[in-house]
């Protein structure tokens, strides 16, 4: 097949070998041209997974001669394709299906050969998770289809499709946020088949607007928050160990995952003034890794004198074991307290489109800290921002200080107030003192 393809004489470069035919019908080669009677082209292009070539005919319309006839087939051709040398060479390249492409991509990741483009780091298993479900779909829909033949005409009829599924309730099924990560994943699978010199074989200019991709804006996007009296009121209604769940992450700013994974012999400061951060709860699994989100998770969080007076009341006696833990001693289940507590509580508030539940409390401490005269620095060290400024490598020295760090979150306070109850006796005598100061 790749006779298709010839070495230019001068340049020594591959070149394509078809240049088409015209004609006019009842003529014969060598017979004089006419241009009152119509032209015809004739030429074959290559379909992905099969093995001959399709002749197709096309009409050119009345030309002055046969030169003035090959340059319109020409132009009829590149727009085609035909004379593309990358797409000839993707079409007749022995190619797998998307569904089989998909597989080999997923399973690659999983044993670690695919890393992460930027970091050179191993794909976490919870992104590898999310990869998954958008293949599981992408395959019903352009799962049997060779790559070669994925173009923008076939991404703009998913991209529709996925635009118009709706679920039971009439709401859509896909938010404009998904369906670009789905398309993300359709990209990412197209380009991992690579050649000899690891360059992609399968080259695409997406036209994303002419496709009906969803531009996400993050200004739209729902991030809903709790104001200050709703964080009071919600800590009134909490009971037992979610209340001190609630508080210590809106005190800390710590992801949920990162939060249920504290241990106390291993990350809280014996006076609780900080919580060191390295490990998090495996998403779908009850068990800790220590492979955090990104490289800046790794952090000790200052605590605020009064808060860590109030953990302190709450570890008592304790000296090892999760923070936060079930009956039989082990790691909370962030699904779980949503579903026996958080969700019923936001409800009753009136709260319930909150969105992805836990990050309402991460998102209100970052409020906090940003209405504080605490420097950009800090603040992100604190909440594990991945900040790639110079900043941060010119004031590194301000999140080395400890004095420094435990008087500014001294400044910086809880930002709402403590509800008198269900902190037991000693903690009920810390919040009259912070009420009386």
């Amino acid at each position: 097949m790749l006779r298709r393809i010839v070495q230019d004489v001068e340049t020594g470069k591959p070149k394509l070998r078809q240049r088409g035919y015209v004609y006019q019908k009842g003529k014969k080669k060598g017979d004089e041209w006419n241009p009152t009677e119509r032209t015809y082209g004739r030429y074959r292009i290559d379909i992905p997974g099969v093995h001959r070539q399709k002749e197709v005919r096309i009409a050119l319309g009345y030309c002055h001669d046969e030169l003035d006839a090959m340059l319109k087939l020409q132009q009829e051709m590149t727009d085609a394709g035909v004379r593309d040398l990358e797409k000839v060479r993707e079409c007749i390249s022995s190619t797998a299906s998307f569904r089989e492409q998909a597989a080999w991509w997923v399973a690659e990741m999983s044993a670690g050969r695919i890393v992460n483009a930027k970091k050179r780091e191993l794909i976490d298993p919870n992104t590898i998770n999310a990869y998954q479900n958008a293949v599981a779909y992408l395959n019903d829909q352009v799962g049997n289809l060779p790559l070669a033949s994925i173009d923008n005409p076939q991404a703009k009829t998913l991209i529709s499709k996925m635009k118009s599924e709706c679920r039971a309730d009439g709401q859509r099924r896909f938010s404009d946020k998904t369906i670009f990560e789905y398309f993300r994943v359709l990209r990412r699978v197209i380009a991992s088949v690579l050649d000899e010199n690891f360059n992609s074989v399968h080259h695409r200019s997406w036209n994303l607007a002419a496709i009906g991709l969803p531009r996400v804006n993050p200004k739209k996007q729902r991030r809903p928050t709790l104001t200050a009296k709703e964080v009071t009121t919600l800590l009134s209604k909490a009971e037992g160990q979610y209340q001190m769940f609630y508080f210590f992450c809106l005190v800390t700013g710590m992801r949920v995952s990162e939060a249920v994974a504290v241990e106390i012999d291993k990350h809280v400061e014996s006076d609780c003034s900080i919580i060191y951060v390295r490990q998090q709860r495996e998403k779908r699994e009850d068990c800790v890794k220590s492979h955090l989100k990104t490289e800046s998770g790794c952090r000790d969080v200052d605590i605020h004198p009064d808060a860590a007076a109030i953990l302190r009341n709450f570890i008592s006696s304790r000296k090892s074991g999760f923070l936060f833990q079930s009956a039989n001693g082990t790691m909370f289940d962030p699904r779980n307290i949503a579903r026996d507590s958080l969700e019923d509580i936001l409800q009753e508030m009136g709260r319930g489109e909150a969105g992805t539940l836990f990050n309402v409390f991460r998102r209100f401490r970052e409020v906090v800290l940003q209405r504080s005269d605490a420097r950009q620095i800090l603040i992100d060290y604190w909440m594990g921002h991945s900040n790639a400024s110079m900043g941060d490598r010119y004031g590194r020295q301000l999140v080395e200080d400890i004095e420094y760090r435990q008087e500014q979150v001294k400044k910086v306070g809880l930002g709402f107030e403590l509800p008198p109850r269900l902190f037991g006796l000693r903690g009920l005598q810390i919040v009259e003192n912070i009420a009386a100061a």
